[in-house]
């Protein structure tokens, strides 16, 4: 007889299988990596550093890459069914983070090499940054659950608040869309220590 697996075994499954079948996350991928390939030969051309187009538009597609499985759930109304087939709802977001890990770690890897092989060696920190930055919009897409809003309210940062605060104060260290990798950890986990008791406590 073979061993049943555990509950969160199969939450995280599905979850693969969720972010596997959703078409709007392949879109996304494919953009993201068609951009970031335009726009490191673009800088190459401009006689710039390629690497800096990993902080450019890019992480744009993170964000959605991030926003997109759980706001498309709540809008959908399939986090119901979700949660009645695993009630125990910390199970539920465990799942939802590790299978968003999974799927980010690589694509992440991948446009960083797409900018390596174009322009050089490239920093493996962006790695983290882009991940990073997909673990915040996920937690900021389960705070306000719809897509256009969380969509607005962080590209909204990232292109405009987050670059005017940089120019024009010392907070730059401490920002969310900072490189500094102890700033972008304490930022991804109090957001997603933020989602997750939201989650919990939250109707759906």
């Amino acid at each position: 007889m073979t061993p049943r697996a555990t509950p969160s075994i199969d939450a995280l499954r599905a979850e693969l299988l969720k972010l596997s079948t959703l078409p709007a996350i392949g879109y996304t991928v494919v953009g993201t990596w068609a951009l970031t390939a335009l726009l490191t030969v673009a800088f190459v051309n401009a006689g710039q550093d390629g690497a800096d187009a990993l902080s450019g538009a890019v992480p744009a597609g993170f964000v959605v890459l991030g926003l997109l499985p759980i706001t498309s759930e709540y809008q959908g109304g399939q986090i119901r069914t979700t949660l009645l087939a695993v009630p125990r709802r910390i199970t539920t977001y465990g799942a939802k983070l590790v299978a968003l890990l999974l799927v980010t770690l690589p694509v992440a890897g991948t446009t960083v090499a797409i900018t390596a092989l174009i322009d050089g060696p490239a920093d493996l920190r962006a790695i983290g940054y882009l991940t990073a930055t997909t673990i915040i919009a996920h937690a900021t897409g389960t705070l306000l659950r719809k897509t256009v809003p969380a969509l607005v309210s962080l590209l909204t940062y990232y292109f405009i608040l987050g670059p005017l605060l940089q120019a024009h104060t010392s907070l730059t260290t401490y920002l969310p869309d900072s490189t500094n990798w102890l700033t972008l950890s304490t930022w991804a986990a109090g957001l997603t220590t933020l989602a997750i008791r939201t989650f919990h406590s939250r109707d759906a």
